[in-house]
């Protein structure tokens, strides 16, 4: 394996190929045991999961806001589920993104995902469909359409099993989902179509990227006045900023920082779902400034976390608006989703 198909240094692979050995035959009994229908529930409305096979930001967060969008067009309140990490005032940083980016979606938040949606239906009757976010692995509801995505590098699909590489489960398990999405796609490629129709059995439905639209600026007045104004993304040319991002690959959004003309002085070193506190924002802030960056740069999902101590750190905020555009396969993907909202794609799951 090469260092992007790997999470450990390879002083470690002889402990990891145990534990990946041990890991992998607890992934097999418990999907066998899933294959077999023990354990799966049915909620009465479409459900629609949206996850990935191996571990990193592969940006399930727009994608399901698109398909949820799709859903209310259809005259459907979707039911957004997520598991909830690191939950901030009750609601996790993603789902707090939802919240603000989709408010009209209901949400679901919590380990016991099931229970949680239950409670959310059995006091909405509104909700006419769920849309499991990072549902690949949580067999425990049955799903209409179960979609996996996989990031267009396709880096670790190549490697082994938690820990010794990247993958949450066998690649050859994708053949199970309904289809492949491809994103942070420049473009079709081929050798990377090649690749996942070898394991899931034919192309990716779909590729697209992740853009930014818009920017949100937040700056704090010298009287204490806070405001929010929107930028294109223009805006950000020549600019000295500090990165703080706290998601799966953060390195990819310094870079595409970059892209868009900023000249990137720091890069906060973050965990995926960060949490901050009061002191941690004063820390970075002082390290930002050592740099002499002239605005912090964020993810909407760390700026709802960091926003109630913006008073701390004083430099303009910068929060780029994310959003899909598909460079293929979006007629597709919409109506498999059409025919779902619609009630004509059936009852049973979509298989190949």
């Amino acid at each position: 394996m090469n260092a992007d198909e790997r999470l450990l240094p390879t002083w470690c692979d002889p402990a990891a190929r145990i534990a990946a050995a041990a890991y992998g035959a607890v992934v097999r009994a418990r999907n066998a045991r899933f294959d077999r229908g023990v354990g799966v529930h049915t909620l009465g409305v479409p459900v629609v999961s949206v996850g990935n096979i191996e571990v990193g930001g592969t940006g399930k967060s727009p994608v399901v806001r698109w398909i949820a969008a799709r859903a209310l067009a259809r005259g459907r309140v979707p039911l957004i589920a997520l598991r909830g990490y690191r939950s901030h005032h009750g609601l996790s940083d993603e789902a707090l993104e939802h919240q603000m980016l989709l408010p009209a979606a209901r949400l679901a938040v919590g380990a016991r995902r099931l229970d949680e949606i239950r409670q959310v239906m059995s006091g909405d009757p509104s909700v006419g469909c769920v849309i499991l976010d990072d549902g690949f692995q949580h067999r425990r509801i049955a799903r209409d359409l179960d979609l996996v995505l996989v990031d267009a590098r396709a880096r670790g699909l190549r490697g082994g099993l938690l820990p010794l590489g990247r993958l949450r489960e066998s690649g050859q398990n994708m053949a199970r989902a309904s289809a492949v999405i491809v994103t942070r796609a420049s473009a079709v490629d081929a050798p990377v179509s090649a690749l996942i129709a070898s394991m899931h059995g034919r192309p990716p439905l779909a590729w697209c990227e992740h853009a930014w639209s818009t920017l949100s600026v937040h700056a704090l007045e010298p009287c204490g006045q806070r405001t929010s104004e929107s930028q294109s993304v223009d805006w950000l040319r020549g600019r000295r900023v500090s990165v703080w991002a706290g998601v799966g690959r953060p390195a990819d959004f310094a870079e595409q920082s970059r892209a868009h003309g900023a000249e990137v002085v720091h890069v906060a070193s973050l965990r995926d779902h960060a949490r901050y506190g009061r002191r941690q924002v004063a820390q970075l802030t002082v390290a930002a400034r050592a740099e002499r960056a002239e605005a912090i740069i964020m993810t909407l999902k760390d700026w709802v976390k960091v926003a109630p101590d913006q008073s701390v750190i004083g430099l303009p905020v910068i929060v780029p608006r994310l959003e899909i555009r598909f460079i293929d396969g979006e007629a597709e993907l919409g109506d498999l989703l059409d025919m779902l909202f619609g009630g004509t794609l059936g009852a049973a799951p979509l298989r190949r």
